[in-house]
């Protein structure tokens, strides 16, 4: 049984994971900077 019976906490789980690639956190706190400089990533936009 959840401690929380009205939201289970996939849906907490996926509400922060939303909130973080919106604001995109990876340039702040992952590795977005050092990835974009990766030369297979300036070669294939898709990667970006």
């Amino acid at each position: 049984m959840s401690s929380n019976p009205i939201i289970d906490y996939h849906v907490v789980h996926a509400l922060v994971l939303s909130v973080l690639a919106v604001t995109a956190a990876g340039t702040t706190w992952g590795v977005a900077r050092w990835w974009a400089i990766l030369p297979i990533v300036k070669a294939n936009s898709r990667l970006r």
